[in-house]
């Protein structure tokens, strides 16, 4: 490949990769973080295109495919591969030939057809220009090949094995899907598995089989015996749970729970109206019979329920029934803090003596004695505990639906995430998934429900604190008996409901894989940082994004076409090809990187960010993200517009949709109709 023009015939030894099938490859192969920072650094904004590729082209010979395959050599995508572990430390290879059998292709067979050199996709060179200059068939241009007649079903096996690497319909995303669920689910289960660690019903840490069979004059009865004990120390096999008994295990790390409830005004999230915090310290359990459920356990939650002076005349009621002031007397007394001294309170509260009743000076009782400004640090020291730093203990926080709520307390100025004695954040909607192998997230009051606890002036932010710590309580407790319902007998399920019947199944099985049996929970699972949390929701926030402007953009391009035919590329089919629908609309596969790799450097450089490392305000503290909106240029002319940042300025202009003749070019590279999977079965 010395001499390289346009027309020129790859080597029989070259490899190649299909264009498509590269630019999937992050999120076709790797998951989780790996593919988020892979996606940044390489793929998204166009840094996937902007590489400089080298680009083959090779005719499919396929009645339903007649837009030439752009493929790279195999070469560069190793090189490239080689550079993301290098540079990010992630592992990054060929997918399986078995999961991905068009993704590294050759084509050594003689009298079979071979690519053909194109160009070079730079950042002066567009795809779309590099494919406008495919020449005709049988042009001059290209380089004369003896191309056997015998040789073209294999062939076209290959070239249907290319196109479906690229359109990610196969076996290996289905299985991917799958592993990504079953990775869900057993984190719910070892963080349940840990809480009851934490609260001494399960035991912590690993055994070796081999001390308890390490005599082999042992008769069977010892043998036994020993089988049992190790069971039991592996926790494989629990002790039956007696609610009259102590807990049968140490307190893993004698943690202290701290449980963070935190009410806003409907009107406006970035209100905060209330803030409620409970404890739970393993030390107040020892000797201590948790009782039936847990009662006697619930019984040592502490509890205390801020509200905010300056907000107190706003009270919810369109959509939910706020009770701000029907605090419950049995955990304690509302007081009135102001939203200036917010940060200091909270902080108190996750140090030694944990909100322990009786310790605090209450605050005045009426919200008019706080003043605008809060107390000042000599008025506030004495209502603030005398903290012990010397009684520096391990923390677990608490909440139902977590993660908005460290949000919430980031907006009043604390950042729990900064503890260093944090050992982990505990949802009680993951215990609760945990325990009944379902996925629905469920409300507060639901939970209760099951536990068969009555939960009284819900959404009052103390008793929801309150609450969230007996609902730990009873979901560890209740976890170690409950039965689940067995997968449905297949036998017995109608023909009509048998891929619901397949889901169910399957479903099931996930369950057992992430729920195996024994183990303690693993290692803690410290809480992200707020960089790490803020490049998730600007991942995600990016690809809902890209999504709705491709899905715009391809379909002003189907109406542009009017129906019409259109040629796939020049110099053949003109006048006769197929008019392919909008795959996009249909199966969702879109790809957010080649949607943005022009529109977020424009809509970054519009803005003045940086599109690799752009910050947003966090969806859930600034309401539904406020996507779209219709504007009017100064010219009259309808646009549409972005708003990145939600200061009500009416957003950035997205780029226009492509004009005609582009939207031929365009609309031929989207995937075709899944009518045509059955063909390209391999």
């Amino acid at each position: 490949m010395a001499e390289m023009r346009l027309g020129k015939l790859a080597g029989e030894e070259d490899r190649f990769c299909p264009f498509a099938a590269v630019n999937k490859w992050p999120y076709m192969c790797l998951h989780g973080k790996d593919s988020e920072e892979v996606s940044k650094t390489y793929f998204a904004f166009g840094e996937f295109r902007n590489r400089g590729w080298t680009i083959y082209y090779i005719r499919t010979l396929l009645e339903n495919h007649p837009k030439p395959l752009l493929l790279i050599p195999r070469a560069e995508v190793h090189a490239l591969f080689v550079e993301i572990f290098e540079t990010l430390g992630v592992h990054a290879d060929f997918p399986d030939v078995w999961s991905h059998p068009g993704f590294d292709i050759g084509f050594r067979e003689e009298g079979s057809p071979r690519p053909r050199y194109l160009g070079r996709l730079t950042n002066g060179c567009s795809l779309d220009e590099l494919e406008g200059m495919i020449p005709e068939e049988g042009s001059a241009l290209e380089e004369s090949q003896n191309v056997e007649d015998w040789s073209f079903p294999a062939f076209r096996r290959k070239m249907e094995a290319a196109i479906l690497a690229g359109k990610a319909k196969n076996k290996a995303i289905k299985e991917k899907k799958r592993r990504d669920r079953v990775t869900v689910k057993r984190g719910w289960c070892a963080t349940l598995k840990r809480t009851q660690c934490y609260l001494g019903i399960r035991p912590r840490g690993t055994v070796n089989k081999h001390y308890f069979h390490a005599n082999p004059n042992h008769t069977w009865e010892q043998s036994q015996a020993a089988q049992a004990a190790y069971e039991e120390a592996a926790g494989l096999r629990l002790p039956r749970f007696i609610p009259t008994n102590t807990a049968p295990f140490p307190f893993h790390q004698n943690v202290v729970f701290v449980c963070v409830d935190i009410e806003a005004y409907e009107m406006d999230q970035k209100v905060i109206t209330e803030i409620g915090i409970s404890t739970l310290d393993t030390l107040d359990l020892t000797n201590v019979s948790p009782g039936e459920g847990g009662a006697e356990w619930m019984k040592k939650i502490r509890a205390r329920h801020f509200r905010i002076a300056e907000h107190a005349h706003l009270q919810n009621h369109v959509h939910i029934a706020g009770c701000a002031g029907n605090f419950l007397e049995r955990f304690g007394t509302s007081e009135w803090i102001s939203i200036n001294n917010a940060s200091q309170v909270v902080a108190s509260c996750f140090r030694h003596p944990f909100s322990a009743p009786g310790q605090y000076t209450p605050f005045p009782s009426e919200a008019k004695m706080i003043g605008r400004y809060g107390f000042d640090k000599q008025l506030l020291s004495q209502y603030l505990p005398q903290v012990d730093d010397a009684q520096k203990r391990n923390v677990i926080l608490v909440g139902h639906e977590i993660k908005s709520d460290i949000e919430y307390l980031r907006t009043v100025g604390y950042n729990v995430t900064n503890l260093s004695n944090l050992l982990e954040a505990v949802d009680t909607t993951s215990l609760y998934k945990a325990m009944k192998h379902a996925p629905m997230t469920p409300s507060l009051g639901n939970v209760l429900l099951e536990l068969e606890l009555t939960g009284w002036h819900l959404h009052n932010a103390g008793n929801d604190a309150a609450y969230t710590l007996e609902a730990l309580i009873g979901i560890s407790i209740a976890a170690l008996t409950y039965t689940h319902k067995p997968a449905p007998d297949p036998e017995k399920m109608d023909a009509a409901a048998a891929e619901a019947q397949a889901r169910l199944i399957e479903e099931q099985e996930d369950w057992e894989i992430a729920d195996e049996e024994g183990g303690d929970g693993g290692s803690a699972i410290p809480l992200p940082s707020i960089s790490e949390t803020k490049a998730q929701h600007i991942f995600a926030a990016n690809m809902r994004r890209a999504n709705r402007a491709e899905e715009n953009a391809n379909r002003n391009s189907y109406n542009d076409r009017g129906g019409g035919n259109i040629s796939p590329h020049k110099g053949s089919h003109q006048g006769n090809s197929p008019s392919p629908r909008n795959a996009v609309s249909k199966n969702g596969e879109l790809n957010h990187h080649a949607a943005n790799e022009k529109k977020m450097p424009e809509i970054a450089q519009t803005t003045n960010l940086n599109p690799k490392a752009t910050e947003y305000t966090p969806p859930h503290l600034r309401g539904a993200a406020k996507t779209e909106s219709n504007g009017k240029q100064d010219n009259g002319k309808e646009e549409n517009l972005i708003d990145l940042d939600d200061d009500q300025d009416g957003g950035v202009p997205l780029p226009k949709p492509p004009l005609a003749e582009k939207t031929k070019t365009r609309l031929a590279q989207l995937h075709y109709d899944d009518d045509d999977d059955e063909y390209f079965m391999i």
